[in-house]
């Protein structure tokens, strides 16, 4: 398949050379599909096209090693030198490209069905944010009426006693693949990578819940007060709150936005990697490799990034920490800061509901480059008077694929 052609009915927008049978593509958006080897309900924007069926980015990772492995020549050498130059601007074509996993798409998970009730958990995405949706079992458009109207309780506490709102009208869409609720407002709290618990019962009730941490913290420059993902927050958030001038800003969102992420919510990549994709991803004035190297090393003087040691197996699967019989590699690494609040941080209101206290949200970039969606005017207006005002370098336009929310004030 080449760049610009249709699969399930998205874009192709990257497309890496044949292997072993096999080509592996980046869709525009994530799709739906059913994985041809491991038979798995899947939903992402790797996919690997062989012949006419469609196979999971591991399944097609597990493929390419174990060819590899079973006497058949590797497509390209995985030394670190070779890793850095497969990736060079001059050369990428020639070679396959470092595969990232990708992040759970939001689907549900840990389901228990009891014939009654329903449960299950996710952790709320960007898109979910955007549109007013909420991810559901495959066993509940069996049993719900599309057009009727659900009742949605959204609690707060470990045993859900305490009620944050209520809300009617949410609607199953149970043609959508995958099936959702839509018609929510989400709180203005809820950040990309919260966990939400949900319990389904009577057929019209629905009741989610919000797990409060010990101890709130802080992560890249925003409270966080609920139990959430850090990959999420570190693929989907990208905190206003590091003074970097514009090339180093870059840097950071396109590490974050396509590095391989660890529990931690790390991101990590090879040097050339991020390079190349920095260069790629600018949307006016791109600038230099020269000025990009720049700023990588003016990042890691200051310990915004620092170097890790990671592997690549013979598929070219990045991994980290380094796995044993994987080729070492070097890798950048973001770490978002993360510290308990502060006094600072939390502003004690006592009139606020259900005693807790309100508290300053840093502004931050959203990512929603992947759902299609372009930042508003206002958006773009927003984060240029901002950037202006923090004195940052350079030009003060919004970063492709991110939409911007300014610095304000949640009660909850």
């Amino acid at each position: 398949m080449n760049v610009g052609e249709t699969l399930l009915g998205k874009k192709v927008v990257k497309a890496h050379p044949p292997r072993d049978d096999m080509q592996l593509v980046r869709l525009e958006s994530v799709a739906s599909f059913t994985c041809a080897r491991c038979a798995g309900e899947k939903t992402a924007r790797l996919v690997a096209v062989r012949g006419d069926t469609l196979l999971c980015n591991g399944c097609y990772g597990q493929l390419r090693a174990s060819a590899s492995e079973g006497g058949r020549p590797p497509a390209a050498s995985t030394s670190p030198s070779a890793v850095a130059a497969r990736e060079s601007p001059s050369v990428q074509d020639d070679f396959p490209q470092v595969v990232v996993e990708e992040l759970d798409s939001g689907l549900p998970y840990s389901v228990v069905d009891n014939g009654l009730t329903v449960e299950w958990k996710f952790h709320v995405r960007a898109e979910h944010l955007l549109h007013g949706t909420c991810p559901v079992p495959t066993a509940m458009p069996s049993r719900a009426a599309p057009q009727e109207p659900l009742a949605l309780t959204f609690l707060r506490g470990r045993n859900r006693i305490g009620i944050l709102d209520q809300q009617e009208g949410a609607t199953l869409r149970a043609e959508a693949d995958p099936p959702l609720l839509t018609g929510l407002t989400w709180q203005a709290f809820v950040l990309p990578g919260t966990r939400v618990s949900v319990r389904w019962d009577t057929w019209r009730k629905l009741r989610l819940a919000y797990t409060p941490l010990d101890k709130p913290v802080v992560f890249g420059g925003t409270v966080v007060r609920y139990a959430y993902d850090p990959k999420i927050m570190t693929r989907e958030l990208a905190a206003f709150d590091a003074r970097v001038d514009r090339v180093e800003e870059l840097v950071l969102i396109a590490l974050r936005e396509l590095g391989y992420l660890d529990e931690k919510g790390r991101a990590l990549l090879p040097r050339e990697a991020l390079l190349r994709n920095t260069m790629e991803r600018a949307q006016s004035e791109r600038p230099s490799a020269s000025k990009i190297g720049g700023a990588i090393d003016r990042l890691l003087s200051r310990g915004i990034l620092t170097w890790e040691e990671g592997s690549v197996n013979r598929a070219g699967m990045l991994h980290y920490p380094a796995r044993r019989g994987d080729t070492p590699v070097p890798l950048l690494c973001y770490t978002p800061k993360l510290r308990d609040a502060e006094h600072e941080d939390l502003r004690d209101n006592a009139g606020a509901a259900h005693s807790t206290s309100a508290h300053r949200v840093s502004g931050h970039l959203m990512r929603i480059g992947h759902l299609g969606k372009e930042a508003s005017p206002e958006a773009r207006a927003a984060y240029r008077e901002d950037h202006k005002r923090a004195g940052l370098a350079g030009p003060h336009e919004l970063p492709r694929g991110f939409t911007y929310v300014r610095e304000h004030e949640r009660g909850i």
